[in-house]
């Protein structure tokens, strides 16, 4: 296990700092926080077996990125695939990532310190992936999904609160299970390979995986399950909620043809409402093993960064401010990074 923590003297200081959006005099009142929107980052350049440094970077929303420090000198050790595994908690500004292949998660908080430390909780009985802090709550949450049939069936999908993120201590009983659905028997570790997940900020935790969608009330205690688009066989990901619309936005994809739409989703029933058009052609990288997304602090732009050829970063940028059924090729700009595999978006506006 790695376990290093590093105060900001010792990283690179930017102009733009990461992770703080806040007033220099404290007799000011706290500008909005779109007012400094920020995009950030995890990035490596050896996606394939983790051996160098994992960078943390801060980026306008241009993207016109930066780099602000060094997270893990030598890196996880591990690859850095399945990478749409981070979260924001925009209360304290802090930033977090859990790593698939390490079972570690990487912390950048707000003072200033650095970590990645080790998941400590049920890890005979259960794997995880996918985490999320919930801001009504103040609380920090992770999927997971059963693999020995103790305590619970096979395959049963939980929602764990993570009780400590700076130590990496979670519950080891689930505060929640998907009732009347498990992960089918051999698939759990690509159940979660899969995984995305949102929140709505308040109570409810989203969680979407191949072309499966289930949803966690954490005030009535009630889950939900379903295919977005029934009938039709596409595996979904980059699931982000948003709040301006009330509407769940993700990627709906299907390596024929290949085809790519960008759709909204109903909270509620978890059934698309709304779907682009085929925008494969504007987005023609997009790798699902090698991905994130986030929105936009103002959430009317969904970002996408993949990796695209050997280990350079594409990132797409696109305008979904009319409505997913209105996005336009005119509305969608790209940009490369080369040599370099950025990952883990997250806005500094929403999570």
């Amino acid at each position: 296990m790695r376990n290093s923590i590093i105060r900001i003297s010792t990283v690179l200081l930017l102009s733009i700092p990461f992770l703080s959006c806040e007033a220099d005099d404290p007799a000011t009142p706290a500008p909005n926080v779109c007012d400094n929107a920020q995009i950030y980052s995890l990035s490596t350049t050896d996606p394939y077996t983790g051996l160098t440094d994992l960078n943390s970077n801060g980026a306008d929303e241009t993207l016109a990125w930066a780099a602000t420090g060094t997270i893990v000198t030598g890196g996880l050790g591990v690859a850095i695939n399945n990478s749409s595994t981070s979260t924001y908690n925009f209360d304290n500004e802090n930033y977090h990532y859990y790593n698939y292949q390490s079972k570690e998660f990487i912390n950048i908080n707000s003072n200033a310190t650095f970590n990645n430390v080790s998941l400590t909780g049920d890890l005979i009985n259960w794997k995880y992936n996918g985490i999320t802090y919930i801001s009504t709550l103040g609380k920090y949450y992770i999927i997971g999904v059963n693999v020995t049939g103790t305590p619970s069936p096979t395959g049963t999908i939980g929602l764990f609160e993570v009780l400590n993120i700076n130590t990496g201590t979670i519950a080891t009983t689930p505060t929640m299970t998907i009732s009347g659905y498990s992960v089918s028997s051999g698939m759990e570790v690509l159940f979660l390979q899969l995984i995305s997940v949102a929140t709505d900020h308040n109570d409810m935790v989203y969680v979407i995986s191949g072309n499966d969608i289930f949803s966690f009330d954490l005030t009535s205690g009630t889950s939900l399950f379903t295919t977005p688009l029934p009938g039709a066989i596409y595996e979904y990901y980059g699931l982000e909620y948003n709040d301006a619309i009330g509407k769940l936005n993700a990627i709906q994809y299907s390596y024929s043809g290949p085809s790519l739409f960008i759709i909204e989703i109903d909270p509620i029933s978890l059934l698309a409402s709304s779907t682009s058009v085929n925008l494969n052609n504007f987005i023609p990288t997009f790798v699902p093993d090698y991905y994130s997304t986030t929105l936009s602090c103002d959430e009317d732009t969904y970002f996408i960064s993949t990796r695209s050829a050997n280990i350079d970063t594409d990132f797409y940028t696109v305008d979904i401010s009319f409505g997913a059924s209105m996005i336009a090729s005119a509305g969608i700009t790209n940009s490369t990074i080369t040599g370099n595999y950025y990952f883990g978006l997250e806005s500094n506006g929403n999570n």
